[in-house]
């Protein structure tokens, strides 16, 4: 017997302490109790509307406002902002993973870029006269990506070049040749795609 009432005092005393500290510490009136936050851990809104920032700071971009009560997952802490990830629904065809379609059409355009003028100028003479730009590309361009490419940039938007390749861009129709333009790279041919 007198080992049932060390065991049952033992097990008394331990169930007291887990109890004690499950239960929430007290806080002197007037002091806030601080909330952790920590990776994977769902927070809520709280205020009737808060604001989704880009960057953890008040001028940061503001992507959008959430509302009271919008569930996310903590990804980071950093002071005192958190980075967080969204949880919810949204209508699939209300969204893409297209970042493109925020900046204008895309257009594709190719370049030939040479070290001097008068290599630009014979090249041009050459496209002008029928020659295949992709194979001059490919030959003669000294830009290490697009000549492997044949002088295809890809698809691009609106803001992705320097302003002269773009107004020299934009001026062409599709399959239109621009003329010689000077920058500090060399000296560049552009062929609108698309």
């Amino acid at each position: 017997m007198k080992k049932f009432w060390q065991g049952f005092v033992a097990g008394a005393v331990v169930t007291l302490v887990v109890v004690v500290n499950l239960l929430p510490s007290r806080v002197p009136a007037g002091q806030a109790q601080q909330e952790a936050f920590y990776q994977g851990k769902t927070v809520y809104v709280k205020a009737a509307q808060e604001n989704l920032r880009a960057a953890p700071e008040a001028s940061g971009e503001k992507l959008g406002v959430l509302n009271k009560g919008t569930a996310m997952v903590v990804l980071q802490e950093k002071e005192q902002w958190l980075f967080v990830n969204l949880r919810g629904f949204i209508w699939k065809e209300s969204v893409t993973g297209e970042t493109g379609i925020f900046r204008g059409q895309p257009y594709r355009a190719a370049m030939i870029l040479v070290k001097t003028e008068a290599e630009a100028q014979d090249i041009l003479k050459q496209l002008q006269a029928g020659g295949d730009f992709a194979k001059l590309a490919r030959e003669k361009s000294i830009d290490p990506n697009s000549s492997k490419r044949g002088g295809d940039l890809g698809d691009a938007y609106p803001g992705d070049f320097f302003k002269e390749f773009e107004t020299a861009i934009f001026a062409l129709k599709a399959g239109e040749l621009s003329g010689v333009i000077k920058t500090t790279n060399g000296f560049h041919i552009f062929k609108r795609l698309k």
